[in-house]
């Protein structure tokens, strides 16, 4: 379970470093199951320059959890929804019409734009970062902004009109670069301002990103399809019935 100080850094900074890593046996076979996705060219596939159908020019596979069960193994495993109860409370779910994609990132790759998921008045939903290989400075980490899902101001959601204009932007100057682990996983406040850099290393940087939210106590649809319950149970708590009356001494 995240330690009280952890979340206090978390709810703050908006963002969490996972103190374990997931097993190597794991992590191999992500690879290998990725390796196969790549070799096959299984659409649907995000290219770094459209028109050029080739293995070497793959950005980004999507719809990984109909692809290969060891992507959904990953995505709960333990120590990761550990981390996450100690966040959003033993009801958890993953999304499977928000993020759900692996982002393959090859030599070269251009930077992710600067962008915030969720809007800061929204439900929290957490970004999770699932390491394939490691995510250095050189191959382009991801930066977030610390404390920007706190803002109490307007701002786009999507400030970056281009992808070349990466480093012109203000949020490039706030950010934090976060280098992260082979098997590592890095859990964010999905309002936070985030991008990464281009990749200017002669390999791949894989990443998986899922998307992790609380079971709402509102939330009256059960059996939502695109809601997958990885830990907890379902249940309505916004209002109790009978509500309970106590009792006078």
């Amino acid at each position: 379970m995240i330690a009280e100080e952890d979340l206090w850094y978390f709810k703050t900074a908006g963002f969490y470093k996972v103190r374990e890593t997931l097993p190597d046996d794991l992590v191999e076979r992500l690879n290998a199951a990725t390796d196969r996705q790549i070799a096959d060219l299984r659409e649907p596939i995000v290219w770094e320059e459209k028109g050029a159908r080739r293995q070497e020019n793959v950005r980004r596979l999507s719809k990984i959890f109909s692809r290969d069960a060891v992507y959904l193994e990953a995505a709960t495993h333990p120590i990761i929804l550990d981390a996450l109860e100690g966040i959003l409370g033993p009801n958890i779910e993953v999304l499977t019409n928000k993020h759900n994609h692996i982002m393959v990132r090859p030599s070269g790759s251009y930077p992710v734009p600067w962008h915030a998921g969720e809007e800061p008045y929204d439900h929290t939903l957490i970004t999770g970062l699932i390491y394939f290989e490691e995510s250095t400075v050189e191959n382009g980490c991801v930066r977030i902004v610390p404390g920007s899902h706190n803002r109490p101001f307007v701002n786009p959601r999507r400030p970056q009109a281009q992808r070349d204009d990466f480093y012109d932007s203000d949020h490039y100057y706030r950010a934090l670069p976060i280098p992260m682990p082979r098997g590592g996983v890095l859990l964010f406040n999905d309002c936070c301002y985030h991008g990464s850099d281009t990749n200017c290393s002669a390999h791949s940087r894989r990443s998986m990103t899922v998307a992790y939210r609380a079971h709402d106590a509102h939330d009256v649809i059960k059996d939502d399809p695109e809601k997958i319950l990885v830990r907890g149970e379902k249940v309505y708590t916004g209002h109790p019935h009978p509500y309970p009356i106590p009792v006078r001494k």
